[in-house]
């Protein structure tokens, strides 16, 4: 007898029972927990906690055949909650039973929307359930009832996005935003995401361009739905069409700006510059500093990108004593942007001298000067921008951008005494900085090279490996010396008038320079430089569009110490620009057989692998 009372479960009572239910949960026994929370509804039906994890112990084990009795139940007693009337009907749907979930739902459509809460929860219902036509004509009363005619529209849209009904989604979006602009740049990137699916390219273009007429914010969609699917001069005429109207437009204009050099559209980039500063509503001197700053830039890379990179010959990489100068200018109307120039230094006359006024006069500058190679109006911008109470870094760049003037003007004597007096002696290697290596160069360039020898001498080895300038200081070191010092008179005056080329290339004269490097040729033929004078000829011909005759000066180096340079580049000129590969896999193998010592033999050999893959099959 007492083994059998002892077989019997005593159910607890009270608030332990429902502690004790949700700790049979939350311990994984569903079954005892179903049993407590039943028993505790029996004794009290308006238990609502009871209820409510009853009902989702049968919505998580997926039961809603015991579900609807006891939602149907707790309805009877509780007719106005809408969670359980909408609950009722999914489980009806779940137990295959749809006429009775949609009557269900029906019912709550006839009496419970009086707001838009009980409209959303059904759109919900609606929504897990696939309700397609219910979900539009549900949304269409409620738009009716509320005047609103923007309701649920953001529910709508992403309903249709995700079952891929992009012509009802890209409809409900144009909806949102004629009426709630706040929701922009929601759309924006619901609609750009869309378009990551290549088939809705058409779509999205027709209803963009249909819907702009009516509502304007749509251009700025249609802007970013361009650029990102890389159709750059329909953004840019997006952007235009929406004009610079306010401030505001500022950062739209730079950022879509600068994210066209980003994309390398350099001449897009630069006219999407021009239209904002030809257009801009206010001369707020940060924002047209970042123009300028973002022009020269585009204007620059424009020009990088006009450049022929070569692989295996490339002169004098990363030194300072031969700047990197563009041969080829850029694709531009030089007329226009001067004026755009002059017309921002009078806006710029009107400010106080600041930091920022300054910069953007150096900006100015470097524009007038890289690009337009305008000496005189870069001087005047370099100076204002002095007298603009520029900071310490900022002034000695422009201090040293006016000494470069005069090295591309060809005012070398000048150029000596203003960095003779930026640099004040050197004291020391370490002291050593751009103004220098400048003062060199205007030595240089002026046909005094005993004195840049001296200099060299004393500092060369007592100057730290680490300093920023310790291999260009080196390399300089070792052309004098091997073509200047240790040579005859003849060689001497060669290198004299190697320089003097140089100087014409810093100064953009760069068919002057390639006729200064032919006198080498012709008047010293001999001399320790001329083989280098050639090579120097050769990258310049082939800058400037003469391939064969760069073809011609590069192999007429062939019995000189730079056979490997002119034999690498002569393979490059026949390869790349003659298309000739078999003839250029003739001269790289020359490299390979007669230059074994050469530091181009292995990257040739690479290269070779590669080239001669197509040829073999």
């Amino acid at each position: 007898m007492g083994q059998l009372f002892a077989q019997i479960e005593v159910l607890p009572e009270g608030k332990s029972a429902f502690i004790q239910a949700m700790a049979m949960e939350q311990s994984g026994n569903l079954d005892g927990a179903v049993q407590i929370y039943n028993q505790i509804l029996y004794g009290n039906p308006n238990h609502q906690q009871s209820y409510l994890q009853l009902r989702n112990i049968y919505t998580k084990t997926g039961d809603p055949a015991s579900a609807i009795p006891l939602v149907t139940k707790w309805l009877k007693t509780h007719p106005n909650d809408l969670q359980s009337s909408l609950a009722l009907g999914e489980f009806y749907f779940r137990n295959q039973e749809e006429e009775k979930a949609l009557a269900v739902w029906q019912h709550f459509r006839n009496t419970q929307l009086n707001n838009q809460t009980s409209y959303r929860l059904l759109l919900q219902s609606y929504i897990r359930f696939g309700q397609t036509k219910a979900m539009a004509s549900l949304v269409l009363k409620g738009r009716k009832q509320f005047n609103e005619p923007y309701f649920l529209a953001i529910d709508l849209a992403n309903y249709y996005q995700s079952r891929q009904s992009y012509d009802r989604s890209l409809n409900e979006y144009m909806i949102l935003i004629k009426h709630q602009k706040q929701y922009l740049k929601y759309t924006i990137d619901r609609i750009l995401l869309m378009s990551d699916d290549s088939t809705t390219h058409v779509l999205i273009d027709s209803t963009l361009l249909s819907a702009s007429a009516n509502i304007p914010e749509v251009k700025i969609i249609s802007a970013g739905f361009y650029y990102k699917t890389g159709q750059f001069e329909k953004a840019l005429r997006e952007h235009k069409q929406m004009g610079v109207n306010n401030p505001s437009d500022s950062k739209r204009w730079l950022d879509f700006s600068q994210n066209l050099l980003k994309e390398n559209q350099y001449q897009l980039s630069i006219e999407a510059y021009h239209y904002f500063l030809q257009n801009m509503t206010r001369n707020d001197p940060s924002v047209l500093g970042k123009t300028l700053l973002g022009l020269g830039q585009a204007y620059e890379n424009q020009i990088i990108q006009n450049q022929t990179e070569l692989q295996f010959v490339k002169w004098y990489p990363n030194n300072d004593f031969f700047q990197s100068t563009r041969i080829k200018g850029p694709d531009i109307l030089d007329e226009p942007l001067a004026n755009t120039l002059e017309h921002y230094q009078s806006i710029l006359a009107l400010l106080p001298p600041s930091n920022t006024t300054a910069t953007v006069h150096f900006r100015l500058g470097e524009i007038q000067s890289n690009i337009l190679q305008d000496v005189n109006g870069a001087k005047h911008s370099y100076e204002k921008a002095l007298v603009s109470r520029p900071n310490a870094d900022l002034r000695k760049k422009i201090q040293i951008r006016l000494g470069d003037l005069l090295l591309i003007s060809g005012q070398y004597p000048e150029a000596i005494d203003y960095f003779d007096r930026q640099i004040n002696a050197v004291s020391s290697p370490e002291n050593i900085d751009g103004n220098t290596i400048r003062y060199l160069t205007s030595l240089l360039f002026n046909r005094e090279i005993d004195q840049p020898l001296s200099f060299l001498d004393s500092i060369v080895y007592a100057i730290n490996p680490n300093h920023p300038y310790f291999n260009d200081l080196m390399e300089m070191h070792d052309l004098i010396t091997q073509y200047y010092s240790d040579g005859t008179r003849d060689d001497r005056l060669a290198f004299e008038s190697f320089f003097q080329g140089e100087s014409l290339v810093r100064q953009f004269k760069i068919q002057e320079a390639i006729e200064s490097f032919n006198y080498i040729n012709h008047r010293h033929p001999d001399a320790l430089i001329t083989p280098l004078s050639t090579l120097r000829k050769a990258l310049l011909l082939l800058e400037f569009d003469q391939p064969e005759a760069a073809l011609m000066a590069a192999l007429s180096i062939e019995n000189s110490p730079l056979k490997d340079r002119g034999l690498a580049l002569a393979g490059e000129i026949e390869e790349r620009f003659l298309g000739n590969p078999k003839k250029a896999l003739n001269h790289y193998h020359r490299i390979l057989s007669e230059c074994k010592s050469s530091l181009l033999v292995e990257p040739v050999r690479l290269h070779i692998r590669k080239l001669s893959k197509p040829q073999e099959s």
